[in-house]
């Protein structure tokens, strides 16, 4: 039997009035595999990502995530979510952001361990004890993405991760992300750093003004001819 998806949008749109910001999204994205997003601003790369994290709602069509729809706790559960700008506590420290998601979704075993690890793969452990408005953009956006790998997921959202990255970082949190699919997580991103997405991305999907004009695998749509006609590569 084939491995049922993870995520799956059947017909998703969102309209703004008469903008329409995503139309009529078809994809699935199965366990172990990731599916990235690429295309200019505005194409409709991160309205996708909102919808699927049930930060919009759709004005048409379906969000399944874990053979659920998002009103399920257990789907609810199920995804994780890094926006594009990094969202934190303005009182809490890096620590603590991580220890406060860790313990929100049971766990007490091996917290500390697992939160010392995250620390250092994205050099935080001397700023642990930092306020956000003490880090960097990059710092932040560190500590969102560790705080999005703390806690158990079967589908992760990252939109535009690298932003504000050092190289090391990129590399480490390239190497993460294998890592979690080799697990049998399924992971959907957006990103215009192609080089990052490459080695990672199974398969990719052009979108341009809301519409997906190109999917397929990942080297087959980033040589293709939209990823070209648009500028992408």
């Amino acid at each position: 039997m084939a491995t049922q998806p993870v995520l799956e949008l059947r017909a998703l749109r969102k309209t703004y009035g008469e903008l329409v910001a995503l139309d009529l999204l078809d994809l699935e994205v199965r366990p172990g595999e990731c599916v990235a997003l690429i295309g200019h601003n505005g194409s409709g790369k991160t309205t996708t990502l909102r919808l699927v994290a049930g930060l919009l709602e759709p004005s048409e069509g379906q969000v399944t995530v874990a053979g659920g729809d998002l009103g399920q706790e257990r789907s609810r559960a199920a995804l994780s979510f890094v926006p594009d700008n990094p969202l934190l506590y303005p009182d809490l420290t890096v620590r603590e952001h991580l220890e406060l998601v860790g313990l929100a979704h049971g766990i007490v075993d091996g917290l500390d361990g697992r939160v010392a690890q995250l620390l250092e793969l994205f050099e935080l452990t001397s700023r642990a004890d930092f306020l956000p408005g003490q880090l960097s953009r990059g710092m932040r956006q560190k500590a969102q993405l560790a705080c999005a790998l703390v806690r158990p997921f079967r589908l992760l959202l990252l939109d535009e991760p690298v932003v504000g990255l050092d190289p090391p970082s990129q590399q480490a949190l390239h190497r993460i992300l294998v890592a979690a699919k080799q697990d049998g997580a399924a992971i959907l991103l957006s990103t215009h750093q192609l080089g990052f997405a490459a080695g990672l991305a199974d398969r990719a999907v052009v979108l341009h003004d809301g519409r997906a004009v190109e999917q397929g695998t990942y080297a087959s749509v980033v040589g293709g001819p939209e990823a070209g006609r648009l500028g992408l590569r």
